[in-house]
């Protein structure tokens, strides 16, 4: 029975990895990547499943089921940071001396545009927008916080990044 367990563990690795790059996938536009990758997932789902499906009621099966799918959601997302070189846009909000900020950003290598935002009681806040690589956020958001703790940053993946 263990040996069954490990088999469906590693199958629901492989299917859930392939889940997560699928929708991540799908989230910026790649509809060829998409369907090979759904095509071989629900190949490894069906024949793991079918596999777990027979034993589902013995606990060792279960269990092993249970985390192959948690550890397939960890591993597809470690896969995704690793494939992935896309663009995040960050939207830094600050009360405190946004040039100041800017500056400091600009200095170490980041591209940033400013602009004068107002919030809910009609209070000027500084917009800082900056469009930089996923790999380069980290570094991004500890120089902001340095900076100025009371900021808050805000991301959305960026799918098309054109330069001149």
């Amino acid at each position: 029975m263990i040996a069954l367990g490990i088999l469906i563990f590693f199958a629901r690795i492989v299917d859930v990895s392939l889940d997560t790059l699928r929708v991540k996938s799908m989230i910026r536009g790649k509809r060829l990547v998409v369907s090979m990758i759904a095509f071989v997932e629900i190949i490894v789902y069906t024949l793991g499943a079918s596999q777990a499906f027979k034993y589902v009621m013995h606990p060792t099966i279960l269990f092993f089921y249970a985390c192959g799918y948690a550890a397939g959601n960890y591993v597809g997302m470690l896969i995704d940071d690793k494939l992935s070189r896309d663009s995040i846009f960050a939207l830094v909000v600050t009360e405190h001396n946004e040039w100041g900020l800017a500056d400091t950003l600009r200095e170490h290598g980041f591209g940033v545009t400013t602009a004068k935002g107002y919030g809910l009681n009609g209070a000027e806040k500084a917009q800082l927008k900056i469009v930089v690589k996923k790999k380069q956020f980290a570094e991004l958001t500890r120089l902001i916080r340095d900076f100025d703790p009371s900021a808050y940053v805000v991301t959305m993946d960026v799918t098309d990044v054109k330069r001149r």
